[in-house]
């Protein structure tokens, strides 16, 4: 027994000689830039945001830098200028400026104070369509929008399958939207009744949705990967309307139909890593070894003054849209059947049309 005791005093005090509590080594003092920036193969206005690190005691939000000057170049020697559009957002013209895929674009930075800033090259990859999408019936723990508490679920897994034409795959972040259409009456008294046409959309991906751990290593394709999950329920709690306006009234309604919006973004070894590390922060658990926020490093570099920290990121990703009605009512091989419709999204996240038929509406 004495033995036994000597032991665990020797392995204790080796754990203890082992431990040392992390000190990050930040100067709240400094303006750290944080840089946030997408461009992609859509012919869109691209946006840039810049702000300035707030400490990590303060409770604000960052505060937004102005009077900058942004440019893109790429690997052909193109430029692109970006112009101001207020509390830190910087946008480049659509006119004049595509995201090509195979090219590689660089973010320029120069902060009112004169210094500069650098991306690292990112490559644009060629947008990969899926080869099939569809459901199959399962459950999942969902936070009910009536009791607040989880509850066991019944539903579909949206899946994916995306087949390699290549020597490799690249990764893709997906995002889903699921937008649920109600319809109601409203009869007045000694008046004709109005129809509502109503719909809300949910973020059905709240989490950092990657495929895949292998980039350019492996060239399997991917075969079912989940991309979210849909409820089936019958029933749906909506926003109540007055005349088109919304309330602040919740009432059941019949699920009239349900669409699944979905953006598929073709990631770069270096932005996949990105988001990786950024997955792995956000469903950390509080351990020991778990990845704290001072290690999720950016692509961005100050070439003035090489001691000066920035954060955030610079992207370059393809992205192809794609929208599915998801019916559970019409079973394709007993599993809920998904139907490809024109991707039309609603005029906001949350609205209602009196007697008007929107054009997104599946009838």
């Amino acid at each position: 027994m004495k033995q036994v005791s000597l032991i665990f005093i020797a392995i204790t005090g080796l754990l203890i000689s082992c431990y040392k509590p992390y000190d990050a080594d930040i100067n709240t003092d400094k303006k750290v830039l944080v840089v946030n920036g997408t461009i992609t193969n859509e012919k869109a206005s691209y946006k840039v945001q810049l702000t300035y690190a707030m400490p990590f005691d303060s409770s604000g939000a960052g505060i937004p830098v102005t009077s900058a000057k942004i440019y893109i170049t790429d690997n052909p020697g193109n430029i692109y200028f970006f112009r101001e559009l207020g509390n830190g957002f910087y946008a480049s013209d659509s006119l004049l400026f595509t995201g090509i895929p195979g090219n590689t674009y660089t973010l320029h930075i120069t902060t009112p104070g004169g210094d500069r800033y650098e991306s690292d090259p990112q490559k644009l990859f060629p947008g990969v369509h899926a080869d099939s999408i569809y459901g199959e019936f399962g459950f999942q723990e969902t936070l009910s929008r009536i009791s607040g508490l989880y509850e066991l679920t019944h539903g579909a897994n949206i899946l994916i399958d995306i087949k390699n034409q290549a020597d490799t795959l690249p990764h893709f972040l997906i995002k889903a939207d699921n937008v649920i259409q109600y319809i109601y009456t409203v009869c007045p008294p000694f008046s004709e009744c109005s129809i509502y046409y109503c719909w809300q959309t949910i973020n059905a991906t709240p989490d950092i949705n990657l495929t895949g751990e292998g980039f350019s290593l492996n060239n399997a394709s991917v075969t079912k990967h989940e991309l979210c999950f849909i409820d089936d329920n019958l029933y749906c709690i909506g926003l109540t309307y007055d005349h088109g306006v919304s309330t602040t009234e919740y009432n059941k309604y019949m699920v009239h139909h349900r669409i699944i919006y979905l953006k598929q973004f073709t990631l770069n070894n270096e932005t996949y890593l990105y988001y990786k590390r950024m997955n792995e922060q956000l469903r950390s658990d509080g351990k020991l070894f778990d990845p704290i926020a001072v290690q999720l490093s950016g692509n961005i570099r100050c070439v003035t003054d090489p001691d000066k920290q920035a954060f955030g990121f610079f992207e370059a990703s393809s992205v192809i849209y794609s929208a599915y009605t998801l019916d559970f009512r019409n079973l394709n091989n007993n599993q809920p059947a998904l139907m490809k419709t024109p991707y039309i999204l609603p005029p906001k996240p949350y609205g209602c049309l009196v007697n008007e038929i929107p054009l997104f509406w599946i009838l």
